[in-house]
């Protein structure tokens, strides 16, 4: 140990002495520890981490799938659940909830929330208890049960200022009354961020098999049994059902997947630790910038080495000394590394503020993290100090003794450095083309006509939960706040839709069949997505008719269906054809919905889907297709929340328990819709250009290097009468090879890199010619820019100097 802290203080003096090798290289770990340890934090805190509940890692969910109807994923009918609850031998035991929307009213103001409907079992089966107050009680999950509710922390400190009266407090949830039991601890949100619980009282003996309530099904698994074992269990039910319930369940198989992987889903995984793969990457560059530099000292040091190990220093003395000085520099780039990490991941936390992130996900620096860090400093230790440490413990003493040129070691090293620049270049190009291919997302994403005007147009969401089952009371609900909202003073136009374009709840889909057109099979019939609207709808959002005409007051129930088709779903399905009076109808093949006749094509709009932001979409009129969940829009003169009190007091004015919520301006719902580009974008600009920054300075130090350790040739060739653009073409020459050799690599490695960030990419192909054109052009500017410097400095040497120069 003494002798390691002797090499340590040893390895501090002289990196002291040389302070601009330290600063490069200690900024060259940071941002690389620092990148590293933000990305890391990230996938630890939203992937790895786990629910925050005993034996967390062992919740799992349940779903079904059947390729032959084309389901990938689906939740259970309320039947199934029944039965697999009955049979199942792999879990403690199974749970359920359905969630939504709950509107609490009664005591205060009309609010909604997140909820759901769940059954008795789940917080025992969670281990989790209420702070005060009790659980749910067996029975009470039942249709005849009591109606409780239990509440989240959060609700209870913000609406009822953590009063511990609010046991038994009676609450009206979704218009019927219900009692506060209990109040879950901080934090506590499952299943889906939710805020409040009440007992799931649906019979399932109620309704055909296969149909009424969906829910989502999770268990805990039992000491012993494995993922898979489990999922073996639930696809022999499900196998048994198909059997037994042919109508309904043949062809189901179901699966047990962890409750993280599968609310998380597959893409947003793969993109994770995409862009965790492209920090490391980041993090090989800093670490092959520094084991250069330090081969650049240790080409300066050979006859110091020499001497030492003539003195008796033996080869392990002589590695160590040179792995102590890289671990100093990764001591300090940890440290700044950690700063930087702290305020990327603050950076990222706010950016997530626009969206609504699972409960479970704590992104932050936790000890677990800090530990990577550590260990991530130990291996730059070991990647940036390994080689030079290698390469100076196995020189000839006598060859160094005796090589007043160092030409020999020179050489050896000189490779390596090479090797190592050429591996900078590739990784480099790659990361390059992935920031080439966001900033191209990114300017699509900001250039892009929506189809439809966004400033001062005010959003929000109103609607009537299951328990009301008054159509026609609704219906005049709706249609009365629309004339209360168009009254209100700088509103211009008003509208009532079933979604908005690119809004949270946007437009719905559905199969559908054209008329005089035959289908084999379900699965043949096309898909489009569908909005319902009111007829000022599309004045209000300056939505274009393109052909036909638009809905009036007279599109209503008794009426002729009808319908209004967007360009793309008109260019996609009637080609050449005039659509005006064809016919099509929602549904598949035993569908009864009736034939809509279309009467106009207006422009396309963004439907929010970044594969496919333009794409086929159908509108109804408000009046022939109900909808219970609506958005109401207005046009206005000024600012467009001014209006938010107005509209909050029409729509109280006419029923105090239904609450306005997701009240935003149109920009800015836009805006969120694209939050997962322009975040993780963003991001990857970051380590794009850091990795062009940190190879530009590798391949300067290697071309400096070079040009030093080859000054005498360079004296030689010029008193033989090279003249000075002979020499710039030999060091030039030398970089284009390594650009060309690392360009090469990178850019086949990049072909691979785009393909896995499709997921991401707004309206720009993986593999863009022009993005790997234009990286390559950049990486060979840059390339040229670090060999000028060498190569100026080169045809200023003098040749008498040089020659007696060492």
């Amino acid at each position: 140990m003494q002798a390691l802290l002797r090499d340590v203080r040893y390895g501090l003096r002289t990196l002291v002495k040389s302070p601009g090798l330290t600063i490069v290289a200690t900024l060259a770990l940071t941002l690389g520890i620092g990148l590293t340890t933000t990305m890391f934090s990230i996938v630890y805190g939203a992937l790895m981490k786990g629910l925050p509940y005993p034996d967390g890692d062992r919740i799992v969910v349940i779903n079904r799938s059947n390729p032959v109807r084309g389901i990938d994923h689906q939740s259970l009918p309320i039947q199934d659940f029944v039965d697999y609850r009955a049979q199942q031998r792999s879990f403690t035991t199974l749970a359920a909830a359905t969630s939504g929307t709950i509107y609490v009213s009664g005591d205060e103001k009309a609010e909604r929330f997140d909820g759901s409907w769940i059954t008795a079992n789940a917080f025992d089966m969670l281990g989790v208890h209420p702070i005060i107050g009790r659980s749910f009680r067996a029975g009470e999950d039942t249709p005849s049960g009591e109606k409780v509710a239990i509440l989240s922390y959060s609700m209870w400190r913000e609406r009822y200022a953590g009063d511990p009266k609010v046991l038994g407090k009676q609450i009206r949830v979704n218009g019927v009354p219900y009692s506060v039991v209990g109040v879950m601890p901080e934090g506590f949100a499952f299943p889906n961020n939710d805020k409040i619980w009440v007992p799931l009282q649906t019979d399932p003996l109620v309704g055909k098999r296969g149909e009424g309530a969906f829910l989502d099904v999770f268990g805990k698994l039992k000491a012993g049994v494995s993922l898979d074992q489990a999922t073996v269990d639930v696809a022999t039910i499900a196998k048994r059902l198909g059997s037994e319930y042919k109508e309904s369940n043949e062809g189901f198989t179901a699966r047990a997947v962890p409750f993280v992987d599968n609310y998380i889903g597959k893409q947003p995984r793969q993109l994770l630790f995409t862009m965790l793969g492209a920090v490391f990457f980041v993090l090989l560059i800093a670490c092959a910038n520094v084991a250069n530099l330090l081969l650049d000292r240790a080409a300066h040091r050979t006859k110091e080495v020499g001497i030492r190990t003539a003195l008796g220093a033996s080869r392990s003395a002589v590695v160590r000394q040179f792995l102590a000085e890289a671990l100093v520099l990764s001591l300090l780039a940890t440290v700044f590394g950690i700063g930087v990490a702290y305020f990327g991941v603050a950076s990222f936390n706010r950016a997530l503020t626009v969206t609504q992130i699972p409960f479970f996900i704590d992104i932050r620096l936790h000890p677990q993290v800090l530990l990577f860090t550590i260990a991530v400093a130990c291996i730059t230790t070991l990647i940036s100090g390994a080689i030079p440490a290698y390469q100076s413990s196995r020189a000839d003493i006598n060859e160094i003794l005796k090589d007043e040129t160092r030409g020999a070691s020179s050489f050896r090293i000189g490779k390596i450095s090479k090797a190592l620049v050429v591996f900078e270049i590739a990784l480099s190009c790659g990361l390059l083309v992935a920031a080439g291919l966001m900033i191209k997302s990114l300017a699509k994403m900001r250039n892009m006509d929506p189809g439809f005007a966004t400033t001062n147009v005010f959003t929000a969401r109103i609607g009537f939960p299951a328990a009301y089952t008054d159509t026609v009371a609704e219906w005049r609900f709706f249609d009365q706040v629309l004339q209360r909202v168009a009254t209100l003073p700088s509103v211009q136009s008003a509208a009532i839709s079933s979604g908005l374009p690119a809004a949270r709840q946007g437009f719905g889909g559905t199969p559908f069949a054209i008329d005089g057109q035959t289908y084999l099979k379900d699965k043949d019939y096309p898909f489009t997505r569908t909005m319902a609207v009111t007829p000022s709808f599309f004045g209000t959002l300056n939505v274009p008719l393109r052909q036909g005409r638009l809905f009036s007051k007279a599109d209503r129930v008794g009426s002729l269906d009808v319908v209004i088709v967007n360009q793309s779903f008109a260019d996609k399905f009637f080609k050449n054809a005039n659509p005006i009076g064809r016919r099509i109808r929602r549904g598949g093949s035993k569908s009864t919905a009736p034939w809509l006749t279309v009467v106009g094509v207006v422009g396309n709009t963004f439907t929010g889907d970044q594969d496919d932001p333009m794409s086929a979409a159908i509108f109804q009129p408000f009046a022939q297709a109900r909808s219970t969940f609506v958005y109401v829009s207005a046009r206005t003169a000024g600012p467009p929340l001014a209006i938010t009190q107005g509209v909050r007091d029409a729509v109280a004015g006419l029923n105090s328990d239904i609450p306005l919520y997701w009240v935003q301006s149109l920009d800015v719902a836009i805006g969120q819709a694209l939050w997962f580009v322009r975040v993780f974008g963003t991001m990857f600009l970051i380590f794009g250009f850091v990795a062009l920054f940190l190879a530009s300075i590798g391949l300067y130090a290697v071309m400096s290097f070079s040009v030093s350790r080859r000054t005498r040739e360079v004296g030689i060739r010029m008193a033989l009468g090279a003249q000075g653009r002979d020499v710039v073409r030999m060091i030039f020459g030398q970089g284009l090879l390594q650009l060309v050799v690392g360009m090469t690599v990178g850019l086949a490695m990049s072909l691979g890199i785009s393909r896995l960030l499709s997921v991401i990419l707004f309206q720009v192909q993986p593999r863009d010619p022009m993005i790997f054109g234009s990286v390559a052009v950049v990486l060979t500017a840059v390339g040229l820019m670090a060999c000028f410097v060498p190569a100026s400095r080169a045809t200023r040497v003098d040749p008498l100097v040089a020659l007696r120069s060492d």
